[in-house]
């Protein structure tokens, strides 16, 4: 009876680490989402010299869709004005930063005490490209 006892104490902790590695793969699927369509967003921002708001609402529009999470958890940011391929130094460089927040990345959070409001990452990508434009 007594090993039962704690069975029963146990079996919920154990079923969390279980169902943790859901969570995981979940949000590793949402990162390589995330990953794959910043990649085709840069491309485009090579070839027009900058990330032009026309491919900032894109990036947010398709994710936030794609993810099915509200848009004001995706934040890009880039570098204003256009470059050019043939700048010196690093005029040609175009730097910006795409930051998404995912929800639920731990799984049991309120039996852990971690409230729903706390249960999240955001995960940024923060790089550059140069230019493409001629």
């Amino acid at each position: 009876m007594k090993q039962f006892i704690v069975l029963i104490a146990v079996l919920p902790l154990l079923l969390v680490f279980l169902c943790q590695f859901t969570y995981d793969q979940r949000t590793g699927e949402s990162i390589a989402y995330i990953q794959s369509f910043v990649y085709g967003a840069k491309e485009d921002a090579k070839q027009e010299g900058a990330f032009s708001e026309e491919i900032k609402k894109k990036i947010v529009k398709d994710i936030s869709a794609g993810l099915g999470i509200p848009a004001h958890y995706v934040s890009v940011e880039a570098d204003a004005g256009e470059k050019r391929r043939y700048a010196l130094g690093e005029g040609r460089l175009i730097n910006y930063k795409v930051s998404v927040r995912l929800d639920n990345v731990m799984a049991g959070g309120k039996l852990m005490g971690i409230p729903n409001n706390e249960n999240y990452t955001v995960y940024t990508i923060d790089s550059y490209t140069a230019s493409e434009k001629l």
